[in-house]
Parts: C-alpha cells; sequence; structure tokens
C-alpha cells in the first residue's frame, strides 16, 4: 500500500508534510528562499515556487529523504 501525504506552509521558507492517513508529521523540508506558491505532491515529491531576489524557481523535493531532486529556474 502507498502511502498518502499532504502538505501545508511550515513559515515562509519551510514546508511540513504530514502522512494523510495519521495526521502525523512526516518531514519538514526547508526550501532556499520565499515560497511564493501552493506546494503540489505527485506520488513520492513535492514541487513549490520559490523566490530568491528577483527570481522565481520550481524547486522538486522527494519526500521520504528531503533532498532537492531538480531546480527549474522560471522567467
Amino acid at each position: 500500500m502507498t502511502k498518502r501525504f499532504t502538505a501545508q506552509f511550515g513559515s515562509n521558507n519551510t514546508v511540513r508534510i504530514y502522512d494523510a492517513t495519521s495526521g502525523s508529521l512526516h518531514r519538514i523540508i526547508n526550501v532556499d528562499g520565499k515560497i511564493v506558491s501552493q506546494p503540489i505532491i505527485m506520488e513520492n515529491e513535492i514541487s513549490v515556487t520559490v523566490q530568491n531576489g528577483m527570481f522565481n524557481t520550481i524547486k522538486i523535493y522527494n519526500i521520504n529523504n528531503g533532498s532537492l531532486k531538480k531546480s527549474i529556474p522560471t522567467q
């Protein structure tokens, strides 16, 4: 059975990931910059748009270990 997760802002630069079944906190991910979009969960990844200075970047993290998988600059 696949675990299901939900996410919410922790602060301007953190995302809290919860186990959707039990409601327990699974992980807190710190991002480099200010979060400017709602986090989106896709299977075992979470994406969020982050503002750093005048630039926005879409960052994709691994939910299981919190590591940054990909960083995509936007215009």
